[in-house]
């Protein structure tokens, strides 16, 4: 579940609802599990993670009265490190009964620092949402320091990427039903087909501007594991590849995040899954498909 580690920003984007998030004003905002101590160290958060509980909320960090609204996409970013490579559950999640998740990620975090992205779109408005960092449920104690935490607002430019409005905005190739299931959309994938391309799952029209760097991320699972093309690419004649992602997909569900800077302004630009040449049949369900600037 994985994100792919991008670059620092140089200074966290306008628009941040997160209080403090470079942690220059020590621990002002932040709270945490009485079994998890924090407190600022070389400018960064740091938590004495215990070991044990019996699930990933046993020990937190968090920050509660975060604002979002709904049909806003939301792109949360971090820089972690480690004391042991270890795997945290990193979520924005609504403050009602059901804490429901907004924004959810479990990267892997080690010794040497990363930054992890991750973003969807927020289905309810809420005053009360919280950012946490769930780690319980340890096999041994270690520190895990976070830096430059923000939950920024971001433009999407996919139609219907939560799918909550069925398979509206999304087209496939004629040997590739699609269908809304389960909140996914899901296609029957067909073995054969000479290139990647003979199978497609798409959506049109999509504008994008030379000089902007565009964020490809999405959910996706397969009833076997498989590789598939993850792809924005201009609606010329060329067809170039303007994002460019092929990740390898299994039964269960994983964000995958893949970016690039466009070279050329472009209207009619498509995002598209490319899963032709299969050896035999099988069901892809993809999920939360954002393109973010």
């Amino acid at each position: 579940m994985a994100a792919a580690a991008t670059p620092a920003y140089a200074a966290a984007p306008t628009g941040d609802v997160v209080v403090n998030g470079s942690l220059d004003n020590g621990v002002k905002g932040w709270w945490a599990s009485k079994n998890t101590p924090i407190k600022v160290a070389g400018g960064r958060l740091c938590a004495q993670v215990p070991a044990g509980g019996d699930n990933v909320w046993a020990a937190m960090i968090g920050q509660s009265g975060v604002a979002v609204q709904a049909g806003q996409t939301y792109q949360l970013s971090f820089e972690a490190t480690a004391t042991k490579t270890t795997r945290i559950r990193s979520v924005v999640q609504g403050g009602g009964e059901t804490h429901a998740a907004i924004v959810d990620g479990y990267p892997e975090v080690g010794g040497s620092p990363k930054k992890f992205t991750y973003a969807a779109t927020a289905k309810v408005s809420d005053s009360e949402a919280q950012v946490l960092f769930q780690v319980g449920g340890a096999d041994a104690p270690y520190t895990l320091c976070l830096d430059n935490v923000s939950l920024v607002p971001v433009h999407q430019s996919v139609v219907n990427g939560s799918l909550d409005n069925g398979v509206k905005g999304w087209w496939a190739s004629k040997n590739t039903p699609i269908e809304a299931t389960g909140g996914r959309l899901c296609a029957q994938v067909p073995a054969g087909g000479d290139n990647v391309w003979a199978a497609m799952i798409g959506q049109s029209g999509i504008a994008v501007e030379a000089g902007k760097t565009y964020r490809l991320s999405f959910k996706a699972s397969a009833t076997r594991t498989v590789k598939i093309r993850s792809l924005v690419q201009g609606g010329g004649e060329t067809h170039s590849a303007i994002v460019d992602g092929y990740p390898e997909v299994g039964t269960g569900s994983r964000t995958y995040a893949y970016q690039n800077t466009a070279r050329v302004s472009d209207r009619e630009a498509q995002v598209l899954f490319q899963v032709g040449g299969a050896d035999a049949p099988y069901t892809l369900c993809l999920d939360d498909i954002l393109l973010t600037d």
